[in-house]
């Protein structure tokens, strides 16, 4: 499914629950790590590329607002292709 965002408006992504792809200061060892089918591709927003890959059982949404509201965000990372910054917010994390 291809998603057009605005380039008007901010993207992040909304964690459920523990993701160590996306979070900081984290190590786990995943059983069968090399292994890619139980796996999903989280593509940027803005230009549609591969920007990370998680276990395909995690819970993410992806959240667009506009330019101008005040979102505090856990972490960002940055495309590697469009270098433009993807917010990742941790929802059981107390803002």
């Amino acid at each position: 499914m291809e998603i057009k965002i605005d380039e008007e408006e901010l993207c992040a992504i909304l964690v459920h629950g523990v993701v160590p792809e996306l979070m900081p200061h984290c190590a786990f060892r995943r059983e069968k790590h090399f292994k890619t089918a139980a796996k999903k591709e989280i593509k940027c927003p803005y230009c549609g590329k591969l920007l990370t890959v998680v276990d395909k059982m995690e819970k993410l949404e992806l959240i667009c607002y506009p330019r101008n509201a005040k979102i505090n965000w856990h972490q960002a990372m940055q495309c590697r292709i469009c270098h433009k910054v993807v917010g990742i917010i941790y929802a059981g994390a107390s803002a």
